[in-house]
């Protein structure tokens, strides 16, 4: 899957995640393929389990959640921000 397709895991994930929580849309944005979501608040233990259930991985380098939607990759040595799109949900 090349990085400028639609990843139609992304849609299931972020509709899930507005299902749950429409403010945790406001929270995450995809980076190619992958969505990564940032809280400036500390997560309770039930937002923290629903994020794992949705596939969400915390990733200490970033300081992030993440989830791969379906597309394994190496870990990169530099931050995917600067090399892949970046689309913000859940902004007007």
């Amino acid at each position: 899957m090349e990085n400028d397709e639609e990843n139609p895991k992304q849609i299931e994930v972020i509709e899930a995640i507005e299902k749950h929580n429409p403010e945790f849309v406001r929270n995450c944005y995809a980076v190619g393929l992958w969505i990564w979501a940032e809280f400036k608040q500390r997560l309770s233990q039930e937002e923290l389990s629903f994020l794992k259930e949705l596939g969400f991985r915390w990733n200490q380098k970033r300081k992030v959640w993440q989830n791969a939607c379906g597309v394994k990759r190496r870990q990169s040595a530099t931050d995917p921000r600067t090399k892949y799109q970046i689309i913000r949900f859940g902004e007007d």
